[in-house]
């Protein structure tokens, strides 16, 4: 079987921040074998351990940008560890952790909902709790096909507009 793991990270207290959560849940509701599901606050590096062993991992989050509940799918790639913080962690930042302690570390995709708003307040848009619905059943689709791959990731992010 394949190792997925999707991590839902995000504020659920500053709106549409709650979306990588949100649809984390959806998945979780859903208990998919070939999938394990983690929903955070944010990402920090005693994270990189559960990479090791990872066929790929999908990171699920909020963005800002100006068309709300737009969904895009893109690869990460470890960066450089010189330039990230050690209290707050990017995608890229925990994949070099886990390659710099563990020697390996999985595929990744970033699947990002535009955000309406950030604000305070734990109400997320409408358009952010379809882009959620949205995502689960992407990665539903890819769990079913058994295929985890960026371009099938986005195909089926694609499909469901």
């Amino acid at each position: 079987m394949r190792r997925i793991l999707v991590i839902g990270y995000g504020n659920p207290l500053r709106g549409d921040d709650g979306f990588g959560s949100l649809a984390a849940r959806y998945l979780e509701e859903r208990q998919i074998p070939a999938l394990e599901v983690l929903i955070l606050h944010q990402l920090n590096p005693e994270l990189a351990e559960l990479l090791r062993g990872r066929n790929h991992v999908i990171f699920l989050d909020a963005v800002a940008g100006d068309d709300p509940g737009t969904l895009c799918a893109t690869g990460v790639e470890p960066c450089d560890l010189s330039s990230s913080g050690m209290h707050h962690f990017e995608p890229g930042s925990l994949l070099a952790l886990s390659r710099a302690i563990y020697g390996e570390a999985p595929q990744a995709t970033l699947i990002t909902a535009t955000a309406c708003s950030f604000d305070h307040g734990d109400e997320i848009s409408s358009e952010l709790r379809e882009a959620a619905a949205r995502a689960a059943e992407a990665i539903a689709s890819a769990a079913a096909s058994g295929t985890f791959d960026l371009e099938t990731l986005a195909a089926a992010l694609r499909e469901r507009r």
